[in-house]
């Protein structure tokens, strides 16, 4: 990391670790909660397609969703995950995504404000949560 990527990494930690914000669901260590919160480690939904990322952030995540071989379903009481939009900015997006593309041995491109920025833009007319399987058309999950 070039010191502006560490600092932008520090944000993203700083926005993680927020009372309410992804640690609540995801967990410190990123490993998420059995069977209601997937996890972060080693997850393509987090070390693939920023743009994908980027939407479910902004937007929110609702409907069956499979991670890491495990099957986190809505019909089984699994909450939505939340929507940032009009909770965070732009460079707080970019960097809590850097985080943990970064982060529990993940290894992954840095997420800059000007992705979410155009991300924002593409999908502004979205009002609902995103579904799992909408994304996936949108953008396949890597291999």
């Amino acid at each position: 990391f070039s010191s502006a990527d560490a600092e932008v990494y520090r944000l993203g930690s700083e926005v993680f670790h927020r009372e309410a914000h992804c640690v609540t669901c995801h967990q410190a260590n990123g490993q998420g909660m059995v069977n209601i919160y997937p996890p972060l480690v080693n997850s393509p939904w987090v070390t693939g397609s920023p743009e994908r990322l980027i939407r479910l952030t902004l937007h929110g995540l609702w409907g069956p969703i499979t991670v890491n071989g495990t099957t986190y379903d809505p019909t089984k009481g699994v909450p939505p995950m939340t929507a940032f939009k009009a909770i965070l900015k732009d460079e707080e997006i970019a960097a809590v995504l850097t985080f943990v593309r970064n982060t529990w041995g993940n290894q992954a491109a840095v997420v800059t404000p000007a992705q979410v920025k155009a991300q924002r833009e593409a999908t502004k007319d979205v009002q609902m949560f995103l579904k799992p399987e909408d994304l996936l058309k949108e953008t396949p999950l890597e291999n």
